[in-house]
């Protein structure tokens, strides 16, 4: 694959994905969908060395417009690192890689002229030898961040080693905004595992302040197939309505991203509990200015 990586395949590639993605936004728009995560191979290889092609100013126009066009559709962009980019890990060139992807992806957000609401999210990562060790690696691999990458990054609890409690209070040290997942809780509810879902949002929703954008939770319902936390073709309508219930009686905006196998279709399937609560998707969404 690396061999393949030629300055010309690259450009191809990465002017090909711009216009993949605003085909993707005028879907979205047409379908009444205001949040999207975009593929950590937007720019391919774009934390990787071999990748020498400065795309954010060859493309400074083809991403600006795109950028452009989310702004006008109001949608919210946002990426989420691979699950190879651990940033407190126990080896240094892992860290610097982890580093390096939320570089390129906060840049690309940059090139697009999006502010800090448009989001890189991370997990924390392992919590080896110990949980405090492991905190205070995850901290010094934050503090190496750029400024502008710093401001876009937020993190999310996990389902092996990570809690929603442990999240938020490394969350207020660092000054970061907190990613609720609730399949993750489900799996690795830590100490706040019986806590009542609205208390759990409102210190969540705390670690994002006044001017963080709107906050962002995870939804999906597990794979009745597979391991405990994997997310499952669609999610369930019932758990989806619960959920809703229960946030919309804080009665803060936040935004909600389905990680369902099926994507559009998982979405547009929960389009009744979703009306329940205001949200129109699918077919009768007036257009969105493009």
């Amino acid at each position: 694959m690396l061999r393949r990586a030629t300055a010309a395949r690259l450009r191809e590639l990465i002017a090909g994905n711009i216009g993949g993605l605003a085909e993707t936004l005028c879907y979205n728009a047409r379908q009444g969908f205001t949040l999207f995560r975009i593929s950590t191979q937007f720019i391919p290889f774009g934390s990787h060395p071999v990748n020498q092609v400065p795309w954010w100013e060859e493309f400074a126009g083809e991403l600006h417009a795109v950028g452009d066009l989310a702004r006008r559709q109001g949608q919210r962009l946002s990426f989420h690192v691979s699950n190879y980019a651990v940033l407190n890990s126990l080896r240094q060139p892992v860290v610097d890689a982890a580093l390096a992807e939320i570089e390129y992806q906060s840049r690309a957000l940059d090139a697009m002229g999006l502010d800090a609401s448009h989001r890189v999210v991370a997990h924390v990562g392992v919590r080896r030898p110990t949980p405090a060790e492991a905190r205070g690696r995850f901290c010094c691999a934050v503090a190496r961040l750029s400024e502008g990458a710093r401001r876009r990054l937020a993190i999310e609890n996990d389902e092996f080693y990570w809690s929603a409690d442990a999240v938020v209070a490394l969350a207020r040290d660092l000054g970061l905004p907190a990613v609720f997942d609730i399949l993750h809780h489900r799996v690795c509810g830590g100490d706040w595992r019986a806590r009542p879902t609205e208390e759990i949002l409102t210190e969540v929703f705390a670690t994002w302040g006044a001017t963080g954008g709107p906050p962002k939770v995870h939804f999906s319902s597990q794979d009745p197939d597979k391991r405990a936390g994997a997310h499952g073709e669609y999610v369930n309508a019932a758990e989806l309505d619960e959920f809703l219930a229960r946030a919309s009686a804080l009665g803060r905006p936040f935004d909600v991203m389905f990680e369902a196998k099926a994507k559009d279709l998982a979405v547009l399937r929960a389009a009744p509990a979703l009306a329940r609560y205001g949200v129109r998707v699918g077919a009768g969404v007036p257009a969105a200015p493009v």
